[in-house]
């Protein structure tokens, strides 16, 4: 029996390597046909990458220049810029394990990772072009349709809106370097990225550095749209945030304790006002689940996922291409500041009552 069982586990050992060196095989000989989105209907291109041809085809031109100067020789050699970005935006869209969408791909998973690696670089390396503040000529334009958002239901309108901000998190496995950073308040680990959005929901800056733990206030402090607004980089207006910011000369938030009725009409105009940084966050992970799945990247990978959705959103914005099952993902951070307000900095906002909500 000993003999036996011996030989049995010789076969076993044998049968295991086989097994082992086919699957290693099966990698290596993946189909190496070139790849073609017109291979598919215009309606499953974009259930797979959430783009249609016209868009998947510009943002294939905007960073094929890249991908070919960064495509590697050997057995990745076959994959084109197409491929590549293909299921790269697989990967954005459901947030999947890199050997699933590898294999609807038709790729293996070592070369789906190389593929998302380049396709987030190249977005990020575009991102000046796509994510920008408007120039001070097009602010007329942005801060007339800020002021017909207030418009809607109340009669009157928030002035000299430049953007509205808030802060969303981007979800990530715990790193392995100071998880207890990336616990956010919400008790999951995060990457807490901040967002200037437009009135057409259009993205006009992406700030995404701080882990989860780090507060939206403590962000806005630390960024570069802050200093340019103090220092007079901007236009004439101000931003518009909820109360998890600061009451500054640049920045708006609602009043904390309502006394007035102008007060009030204040604080719902502000809603209005600010309600598309709220639905952009909605749009964007509507679209680009991957920023709603706990992603086994290191952070500075997740930073730049971040960006590079951030690219596509506008660009797909750009070109008024709708989301269809539109998932609300509301950025509730309405909380008490955290920190000593100025009080010099509340007479902004209370001038601004007078001269504008007082009937």
């Amino acid at each position: 029996m000993a003999a036996v069982r011996q030989i049995l586990a010789a076969l076993a050992v044998d049968l295991l390597e086989i097994s082992s060196e086919s699957d290693s095989s099966d990698e290596e000989q993946m189909p190496r046909m070139p790849f073609s989105i017109y291979e598919t209907t215009e309606r499953i291109l974009y259930q797979r990458t959430r783009l249609d041809r016209r868009i998947f085809n510009y943002v294939l031109e905007v960073i094929s220049p890249a991908l070919a100067k960064n495509t590697r020789r050997g057995r990745y050699a076959h994959l084109t810029p197409m491929h590549k970005l293909y299921v790269t935006l697989q990967f954005y869209a459901t947030g999947s394990y890199q050997w699933l969408v590898g294999s609807s791909g038709r790729i293996s998973q070592s070369a789906t990772s190389h593929a998302i690696s380049e396709v987030t670089a190249a977005l990020v390396a575009v991102a000046p072009h796509f994510i920008r503040f408007p120039r001070v000529e097009e602010y007329l334009v942005v801060k007339q349709a800020f002021y017909e958002l207030g418009m809607i239901g109340h009669g009157t309108g928030f002035p000299n809106v430049l953007g509205a901000i808030d802060c969303t998190h981007v979800r990530l496995q715990a790193p392995t370097n100071a998880p207890e950073q990336y616990l956010n308040r919400h008790i999951y680990y995060s990457i807490n990225v901040q967002l200037v959005v437009g009135p057409d929901l259009k993205i006009f800056n992406v700030f995404a550095e701080y882990p989860g733990s780090n507060h939206d206030s403590f962000i806005w402090r630390n960024s570069a749209v802050r200093d340019g607004l103090a220092t007079g980089n901007f236009p004439e207006g101000w931003l518009v945030g909820d109360s998890g910011y600061p009451q500054e000369p640049w920045l708006m938030t609602p009043v904390s304790n309502i006394r007035t009725v102008p007060e009030q009409l204040y604080n719902s105009v502000h809603i209005s006002t600010r309600n598309p940084v709220e639905r952009a966050n909605g749009v964007l992970k509507s679209r680009w689940h991957v920023l709603d799945s706990p992603l086994a990247y290191t952070p500075g990978k997740v930073c730049s996922i971040a960006v590079a959705c951030c690219v596509l959103h506008n660009i797909c914005t750009e070109y008024n291409l709708e989301v269809e099952n539109f998932e609300e993902h509301p950025l509730r951070d309405d909380f008490p500041h955290q920190h000593p307000q100025n009080p010099e900095y509340d007479n902004f906002r209370r001038d601004l009552i007078a001269r504008h909500f007082t009937r």
